[in-house]
């Protein structure tokens, strides 16, 4: 709450009264802020044309829950008033300042400067649930609040838990807005996920694309299909064409698609939720969704003949204003009414954001989370096979860009041990030609349809040997996407495995013809989403160069290509 008064100072004490403050007592100000005061300004009318026979001071101060009584009756507050009398006018027995308050009557573009201005990034990933706060000028992390994500596994069939994450989110926003001061939310989410809206509310609910229910209808959605010449979306398993999620559902739930007007992709859906207002946006909708012509870029045939492109919101700009927050949902979570809600971005397009706008040709991605996804910028589309999962997806600013794809954050975890692995522990796994053969996680990349093996010589590994066998996997399956790729002479990694020193040593040992940068920011999905959000934000990924381990080279290389000829059989 902010406080106003006016007080009165003798004529000729304003150069004394100005004195005495610059020398404020420091017991005082420890006194003062004990009880919550911040913000504490004083203004002094020296208009000296006014026949007045006093100076007026204007002093305004925040609080929250002010003690008034216990501020004013402390020993050190009573003699600060007592040193103050000679040049104010005070109340007779207390010396207390005579102060009259003042009335607020208008308020015009509040600030908070008590509170960080911050952008609160909303991602949801496949495993993960996060709400990062960037500073507001500069891009920073300076908070992140992370929750498990889950699937519900009931009828009709698996579907996102979409009430749960609603309540996690309100409820940590709320939390939040305690401590910052939230102007904007830009949302990131995994993509191959859609709403099938009936006005405010879900006609069905949201589907888990790992449902291996949509297969039921797969020989006739292939032949409906667009041609890969066409879409760039390569034929998936389970739900992970959109297109198929969609046609699955229009057959099988026939008089609940009926009644569908509109269709949101998952981060428009709560765009939607916290704007009320609907939208598409090209980075989902070329997520490998047999929806969308990325060279030309507008609907396929084959979303136009099944008429599901009217059911799409207008198309708007990656990171384009949806509006401010909904007057009701700012009141119940306690956010400034005018908290902009921005036009989201699927989670591996937010990767690329930082590096889209950069001078050089080319530049290779890696964005690492529960899917490693590889893009190279302004990379070429002739490269690409779609027997091995590669795909054109669309960037930010609705541009083709080649793109592999493996699941190397679930294959890691299936593979890895909790034991953190060193690199003797990799060695280890080196020497002894232990072999992790794809593919250790269904839906995608260039082996999903293999079944993982490993061949492990009959030795029992250590817990730190299992991850690092994880380790040297998930370099492998990189390098090997790398190599089947248009691929610049520098690959920046993004996310997760930006972190893992083993990962990164072994991927530049492998690839001497590139350049090896690792992303220093903590969450490279977030940091784009805040950039598209505000483009006034210095965000500025550090990078920092991957060494070469020079003794494990020669043991690498032979591991390699055994590793090579055994999945080359596949």
């Amino acid at each position: 709450m902010r406080y106003a008064s006016l007080m009165y100072l003798h004529k000729g004490s304003e150069e004394e009264y100005k004195r005495r403050h610059d020398d404020l007592w420091p017991e005082l100000a420890d006194h003062l802020k004990q009880h919550g005061i911040h913000n504490y300004y004083i203004h002094l009318d020296s208009n000296k044309d006014r026949d007045r026979s006093e100076s007026r001071l204007y002093a305004t101060f925040d609080a929250d829950d002010l003690d008034a009584e216990a501020l004013a009756n402390h020993p050190v507050m009573q003699r600060w008033w007592e040193y103050m009398a000679d040049i104010m006018k005070t109340k007779t027995l207390s010396f207390e300042p005579i102060a009259n308050a003042l009335e607020e009557v208008f308020q015009f573009n509040i600030l908070k400067p008590d509170k960080p201005r911050v952008v609160a990034v909303l991602d949801i990933g496949k495993t993960n649930i996060k709400i990062c706060l960037m500073d507001g000028q500069t891009g920073a992390l300076l908070h992140i609040e992370k929750r498990t994500n889950a699937v519900i596994d009931a009828p009709p069939y698996p579907h996102i838990d979409e009430g749960s994450i609603w309540h996690w989110i309100k409820d940590t926003l709320a939390g939040l807005a305690q401590r910052y001061f939230i102007t904007s939310i830009a949302i990131t989410t995994h993509g191959a996920t859609i709403a099938c809206m009936d006005g405010d509310k879900l006609a069905l609910p949201i589907l888990d694309y790992e449902y291996d229910g949509v297969s039921e209808c797969k020989d006739e959605y292939g032949t409906a299909r667009p041609a890969f010449s066409e879409s760039f979306s390569p034929r998936l398993p389970q739900g992970l064409n959109l297109g198929a999620q969609l046609f699955w559902q229009q057959q099988r739930f026939a008089t609940e698609f009926e009644t569908v007007d509109s269709l949101l992709l998952y981060p428009q859906y709560w765009g939607f939720k916290f704007s009320g207002n609907k939208a598409s946006e090209v980075t989902s909708l070329g997520c490998h969704t047999d929806l969308w012509n990325p060279t030309s870029c507008q609907f396929s045939s084959f979303c136009e003949t099944q008429k599901w492109a009217g059911l799409f919101p207008d198309v708007l700009e990656t990171g384009a204003k949806l509006g401010v927050i909904l007057p009701n949902l700012a009141e119940e979570i306690g956010l400034p009414p005018s908290c902009v809600i921005f036009n989201g971005i699927h989670d591996s397009n937010a990767s690329l954001v930082p590096y889209i706008g950069q001078p050089m040709e080319k530049l290779t991605v890696v964005s690492s989370g529960t899917w490693t996804v590889i893009a190279t910028i302004n990379g070429k589309l002739d490269s690409l096979r779609e027997d091995k999962d590669m795909l054109a997806n669309v960037d930010a600013l609705g541009r083709a860009t080649p793109t592999i794809r493996f699941m190397g954050g679930r294959e890691w975890e299936q593979l890895r041990n909790d034991s953190k692995a060193k690199l003797s522990d990799v060695s280890f796994i080196l020497e002894h030609g232990i072999l992790a053969i794809p593919a250790f996680a269904k839906g995608g990349g260039p082996f999903a349809h293999c079944e993982g093996r490993i061949l492990d010589r009959g030795i029992v590994l250590t817990p730190a040997q299992q991850s690092a066998l994880a380790d040297v996997y998930v370099a492998l399956m990189t390098d090997y996407c790398l190599d089947l790729m248009d691929t610049s002479d520098t690959v920046i990694v993004e996310g997760a495995f930006s972190n893992n020193t083993n990962f990164l040593t072994l991927l530049a040992c492998m690839r001497s013809q590139n350049e090896i940068y690792a992303s220093r920011d903590v969450t490279g999905t977030s940091g784009g989403a805040a950039l598209l959000s505000n483009k006034s934000l210095k965000l500025k990924g550090r990078l920092s160069l991957a060494m070469c381990e020079a003794q494990i080279k020669p043991l690498l290389n032979l591991y390699r290509q055994q590793w090579r000829d055994l999945v080359g059989e596949l």
